[in-house]
């Protein structure tokens, strides 16, 4: 059930990010820099991040000296935030969502708005609970799950975002949002999960590969920063030949000559189980997603 007192995001609002840590600047910082852009829209033309520590009032002062203009840094007034905020971001760690959501005034500062939650795991109907407390009535916002990852500060972010029943302008507005850090994918919420893993999490898992890649390169006389320079063009050619159409087993196949390297290689990684591998870390991480 929706929220019956809803008003339609217009230009030049404000955003809020509640919990404004690792993920919240990466996407803070992002958008700073799309707005800076010749030509950006100005849908959002305000960002109010709110921390806990007097340490991070710092640090993201620090950090966003250039655009305090349109930056406001609030420490432990969350409500404010919200109150100000045409559009609510969750970044909080999902320990925090009962004592962040379930604070007095947060109900009322967050009627009729959109919250974007950026939280792992944390299904919507947490979110409205903690919000909601003993309230049986109707929905107090709109919340939409999303799970970008940290290229978000250079505008290389993937993003799932999880369709819901809400208005469809909430939903434009938060793919727009995205799209200004990456691109986007929508999911439906039984495979949200893994989607959010895949999108936040698999590039990390990638980056214990790349490190294997460069020890092996070190270990027969390369150092390591040139083997980081040709690792990380390489995998910019693999992403491209992806992106052009070829799937993972025709580029091997493209790539293994009879008796050759890459297929000496290959035989290596598959038996050390490698593939396999992968795969359990993601299962495993996408069940600990649907558990928290």
């Amino acid at each position: 059930m929706a929220p019956t007192n809803a008003t339609a995001p217009e230009a030049g609002m404000t955003l809020a990010i509640i919990g404004c840590g690792t993920m919240g600047t990466a996407i803070l910082a992002g958008l700073l820099t799309k707005m800076r852009s010749p030509g950006a829209e100005a849908r959002i033309t305000r960002f109010i991040a709110c921390v806990n520590s007097e340490g991070s009032v710092e640090r993201l002062k620090t950090r966003f000296r250039e655009s305090l203009d349109r930056v406001t840094v609030l420490r432990q007034d969350n409500i404010k935030g919200m109150e100000e905020a045409d559009i609510v971001l969750l970044a909080c760690k999902p320990y925090m969502i009962d004592s962040v959501l379930s604070a007095e005034k947060v109900s009322a500062a967050l009627t009729g708005k959109l919250m974007i939650s950026v939280v792992v795991g944390t299904p919507t109907r947490r979110i409205h609970a903690a919000i909601q407390g003993i309230d049986l009535g109707p929905p107090k916002c709109f919340v939409v799950r999303t799970m970008p990852n940290l290229a978000a500060e250079f505008g290389e972010s993937m993003t799932v975002i999880e369709t819901t029943n809400i208005p469809d302008k909430y939903l434009e507005i938060t793919n727009w949002i995205f799209l200004q850090l990456g691109k986007t994918v929508s999911v439906t919420p039984d495979v949200y999960d893994v989607g959010g893993v895949l999108a936040g999490a698999a590039g990390v898992y990638l980056s214990v590969a790349f490190d294997g890649v460069l020890d092996g390169a070190v270990s027969q006389g390369i150092k390591r920063p040139e083997a980081r320079k040709m690792m990380t063009q390489a995998l910019r050619s693999l992403a491209r030949l992806l992106e052009n159409g070829d799937t993972p087993d025709a580029l091997r196949e493209k790539f293994s000559s009879p008796r050759g390297t890459t297929i000496e290689g290959l035989m290596s990684l598959e038996e050390d189980r490698v593939r396999y591998a992968y795969t359990k870390a993601i299962v495993k991480a996408t069940k600990r997603s649907q558990s928290m």
